[in-house]
């Protein structure tokens, strides 16, 4: 996890199994269970890894 600790504060992408597309700033790591990511409305969202297919960050894709 600490790969995903220092993307902490900066904008993300994440996509999800089903092909939908969630952008935010990453709020949050729980490392066994997922992400959390701030959306543009301020709020908190959960994204579990079993459904995360790809992270990206603005510069590079993480996993």
């Amino acid at each position: 996890m600490p790969n995903l600790m220092r993307h902490m504060g900066q904008p993300v992408v994440i996509r999800t199994r089903d092909g939908r597309v969630h952008r935010g700033v990453m709020a949050g790591v729980d490392p066994p269970r997922g992400v959390f990511i701030r959306d543009g409305f301020g709020r908190r969202r959960f994204f579990a890894f079993i459904f995360i297919a790809a992270f990206f960050s603005r510069r590079r894709r993480i996993f």
